[in-house]
């Protein structure tokens, strides 16, 4: 006859199993952390050249549009000089006025005999980090995008030569080639080119 004092075999864990356990469970998680931080820090600098990125090539696509209505003048205002590239500093032109009677006081209304609408008299420059922008609305001058260390223009007469003073021949600018270096903070700077040309010319 069996006894029913008989215990019953009863397994567990011991205290070297459950330090071996506690070790490799924190040697994963340190693993993990480690991946979740890298991943974390190349989004932190991945995320101000992707933002630059897509900014500089949105400005430099508002600009080329800019360019190619430059000169545009159903209504015949007076003495409408399309392109002035101001002057050259170091032997490159970094400023650029555009004028053109493209619209009325709203972007859907029709071209209306003045200059006086936003974007039709504009001057762009870099300063400080930034481009600019200036119209006779402005007060001053107003940030147009930021992290821009430089911009320049190249300008090409009809037959795609170079025009060495753009100013003094602003009368054969066809083609402007525009170069932005974008440098966001932490990253290397980026270079974004693009051409416009003159629908007038």
């Amino acid at each position: 006859m069996k006894s029913e004092n008989n215990r019953t075999n009863e397994s567990g864990y011991s205290l070297i199993e459950l330090l071996i356990v506690s070790v490799i469970l924190v040697f994963t998680l340190g693993i993990i952390a480690g991946v979740l931080t890298g991943v974390q820090r190349s989004y932190s600098q991945m995320r101000p050249r992707t933002e630059a990125l897509n900014d500089a090539t949105a400005s430099l696509e508002f600009l080329t549009r800019l360019i190619r209505t430059a000169g545009n003048n159903p209504n015949g205002i007076s003495g409408l000089k399309p392109i002035d590239p101001g002057n050259a500093t170091g032997g490159l032109y970094t400023t650029i006025r555009i004028r053109s009677d493209w619209r009325g006081s709203t972007m859907s209304s029709l071209p209306d005999g003045d200059l006086d609408d936003p974007f039709e008299d504009v001057i762009f420059f870099a300063n400080n980090n930034r481009l600019m922008k200036t119209e006779s609305t402005d007060a001053g001058a107003v940030e147009f995008l930021d992290n821009v260390s430089n911009i320049f223009f190249i300008y090409y007469d009809t037959n795609n030569q170079l025009i060495v003073d753009p100013k003094t021949n602003h009368t054969q600018i066809t083609r402007i080639d525009i170069t932005i270096i974008v440098s966001p903070p932490g990253t290397l700077p980026m270079t974004f080119r693009s051409s416009a040309f003159l629908r007038q010319r």
